[in-house]
């Protein structure tokens, strides 16, 4: 099966270059042990770090880099996913960022439920972790460890669960015929929503309500609203059997170009998607009640699950570093 998969992943080295290569080695190299190809979009800027990220894979036998030439000031990791793609010869692909810890058991799962036509396509719940539980990770290298700290309700490993999130396991073939990422997304945010959105709809799969296009986030993934449910209520299966995945900490800078963009993103989101909205107001399940109703269909306890039903500030009690620690012990 293993063989049957391909990852592709986007890679632009204008922002932290030095994590981004040694993450980009990490999954080459487990994908080697796993017998999964990757192929890199990579941006080739020409630069002291590109050419160390290219000594730094080339090594691998089961990677394929395919390069491009933007020496542009933003990213636009769309572009990079569909150069990558365009090298693709397997059956089934998953979709990664190189911040996403390389658990290829999960993703060789979901692509055999997809070809034992279980399920269509599969949207993974993503735990953005801190560098502590990073680090966890990590030296103990134990998924299951981590997930049970999760379902603990320990907040130091944790930043919040993004759900749904951009890792997919797919066809390749869905993948060629809505083609691709829109290319249209700059920097950061929304090409995601807008990839998933036509990939739901390929299979009229998809609601589109009144509050649509409302854009709010909330730690649960069961309170999400809007386009975030309604791509949410595909994640349900995942949220119930555990199948969640693990974005690695690195430093974020909300200033940087990149983040700034993301106000435009929506902008061209909302535009690319009011047309169909509908404007009728019936009442539609929310995804908590959706979430209740398909785990008593599958006669499991939706209370084993309550870390989700959680929606507490993330960062309000974290002590994961040493002034966290002191702000919790002074309370201020």
């Amino acid at each position: 099966m293993a063989e049957n998969l391909t990852s592709l992943i986007p890679i632009d080295l204008k922002r932290r270059a030095k994590d981004i290569i040694n993450k980009a080695e990490l999954i080459a190299s487990d994908a080697e042990k796993s017998n999964v190809k990757v192929i890199f979009g990579h941006n080739n800027r020409n630069t002291r770090q590109d050419k160390a990220f290219i000594k730094a894979i080339k090594n691998h036998s089961n990677v394929t880099l395919c390069q491009a030439n933007n020496k542009s000031e933003l990213i636009n990791v769309s572009q990079l996913r569909n150069l990558a793609f365009q090298q693709v010869d397997t059956e089934l692909i998953v979709l990664l960022d190189v911040d996403i810890f390389p658990d290829f058991a999960l993703f060789m799962r979901c692509a055999n439920e997809i070809l034992n036509k279980s399920a269509p396509f599969h949207i993974l719940p993503c735990l953005y972790l801190t560098k502590y539980g990073t680090d966890y990770l990590r030296k103990k290298t134990s998924i299951e460890g981590l997930k049970e700290k999760y379902f603990s309700f320990s907040r130091k490993e944790f930043l919040h669960l993004a759900c749904p999130s951009s890792i997919v396991v797919m066809k390749s073939s869905d993948y060629r015929e809505i083609k691709g990422f829109n290319p249209a997304f700059n920097g950061h945010g929304y090409e995601d929503f807008d990839f998933l959105l036509r990939l739901a709809e390929r299979y009229n799969r998809i609601n589109k309500s009144a509050d649509f296009l409302l854009e709010t986030s909330h730690r649960s993934p069961l309170l999400s609203t809007g386009f975030r449910k309604e791509l949410g209520m595909h994640c349900i299966n995942a949220l119930i059997e555990k199948k969640l995945t693990f974005h690695l900490y690195h430093a974020k800078d909300n200033e940087d170009n990149y983040y700034q963009r993301r106000k435009l993103n929506y902008q061209l989101f909302s535009k690319l998607h009011q047309h169909d909205v509908s404007v009728d107001e019936h009442y539609s399940s929310s995804l908590l009640e959706e979430f209740i109703r398909v785990c008593k269909e599958k006669k499991v306890n939706y209370r084993t699950y309550s870390i989700y039903f959680d929606n507490k500030p993330g960062h309000t009690d974290r002590t994961d570093t040493l002034k966290r620690r002191v702000k919790l012990l002074f309370n201020f």
